[in-house]
């Protein structure tokens, strides 16, 4: 096990000369070092940047302010496609109706239809990866800044399991 990281230490990785110069931007790879630091470098460190907190919610904020965009901007790109789609099987639904059409013709129009159908599924899936990912990277965020203030502050941040043949 490593030894944990002193003020000194901190500092340099930081390159700050005292915690009272951390900024906005150090202070995610401050937290991601908490669980790291002698617990009573950590607890002087948030005493001597007494808005950790609030500025760790702030950017929290800002990061679950930059996923909705993201969200919005995926609902509105993924609405045009569909539309889109729903449109051309509805064109082609209209040129099934022609009685003149070939056995050859109509079928032709019908694979058409399912080939779109089947692409919006497959949009369909991607679409919920993508939301899956955005959710994954807001939990990681929580997590990390919530893990280092309670490292910080003297939490325990294990999590231990029960073996599973226990639950047979």
């Amino acid at each position: 096990m490593s030894r944990p990281l002193t003020e000194q230490k901190v500092l340099r990785k930081l390159n700050i000369e005292n915690f009272r110069h951390l900024t906005k931007d150090k202070v995610i790879i401050m937290a991601s070092m908490l669980d790291k630091m002698d617990p009573e470098v950590a607890k002087k460190a948030i005493e001597q940047f007494p808005e950790f907190s609030n500025t760790a919610k702030e950017m929290l904020s800002e990061y679950k302010d930059t996923l909705d965009k993201g969200l919005e901007l995926n609902k509105e790109s993924i609405e045009s496609y569909y539309d889109v789609c729903k449109s051309t099987i509805e064109t082609l639904q209209k040129q099934l109706e022609d009685e003149k059409l070939s056995f050859e013709e109509r079928k032709y129009i019908i694979d058409k239809m399912l080939e779109i159908s089947k692409m919006m599924g497959e949009k369909d899936s991607e679409n919920k990866r993508f939301i899956a990912i955005m959710g994954g990277l807001g939990l990681a965020a929580v997590g990390l800044v919530i893990a280092g203030l309670s490292s910080a502050l003297g939490g325990n941040t294990n999590i231990k399991t029960n073996d599973t043949e226990n639950l047979t």
